[in-house]
């Protein structure tokens, strides 16, 4: 028996065998270490779903909600108008479409900010404002039976030929006994009296 040439042939396939497990061990290896390295890194749909869920949070936070304030008096289009939040008196003004030339806005805060359901009344020039002035709600009323016919137009869906309406049958008739008394002018029905009966006096 010739040991040698069985000593090489054993030699060999030790040394494949060496060789392949040393190939087995280096690609599990890394496998295993990307793996890991995938652990903390995001996924391109990670990524994207975090970035969709962002962009909808700064949307959320930065959009405004539409408000509506009535703007009255003295100006060129008065009426309901929409704003949005955080939005200026002066805007809602511009809104309504401006001043007309008899306004006066120096007892006006143009600056103030707007909330949902606000009234804003323009005076006219030589005009004193006391009722939107007042802090208390019942002196914010308009009194029908003194109120000029410029403080009955800032009531909603009074005009100026209604506002004197108003006046002519307060002049001939006396003076309301009570807010319901109002439906006794022409053109002011039961639905145009459940508008405004929350803003008027006696």
């Amino acid at each position: 028996m010739d040991f040698k040439k069985i000593l090489e042939k054993y030699n060999k396939a030790v040394k494949y065998s060496t060789f392949a497990l040393f190939i087995i061990a280096a690609g599990v290896f890394y496998v295993m270490s990307g793996r890991e390295s995938d652990r903390g890194k995001d996924t391109f749909a990670d990524t994207a779903v975090e970035s969709t869920k962002e962009y909808i949070e700064y949307e959320s936070s930065t959009h405004s909600q539409d408000i509506y304030v009535y703007v009255c008096g003295y100006v060129n289009s008065p009426g309901v108008v929409k704003c949005e939040e955080q939005m200026r008196i002066y805007e809602a003004v511009e809104l309504a479409g401006g001043v007309s030339e008899e306004a006066d806005l120096s007892s006006v805060n143009l600056a103030a900010q707007l909330k949902d359901g606000d009234r804003i009344y323009i005076p006219c020039i030589g005009e004193t404002v006391v009722a939107q002035m007042e802090s208390s709600e019942t002196s914010r009323l308009i009194n029908i039976n003194k109120a000029t016919e410029a403080e009955l137009m800032t009531l909603p869906g009074i005009g100026s030929s209604r506002a004197a309406d108003i006046i002519s049958y307060r002049n001939t008739n006396g003076r309301f006994a009570r807010t319901e008394d109002i439906m006794k002018v022409t053109g002011i029905k039961e639905a145009a009296y459940n508008k405004i009966k929350d803003y008027i006096c006696v």
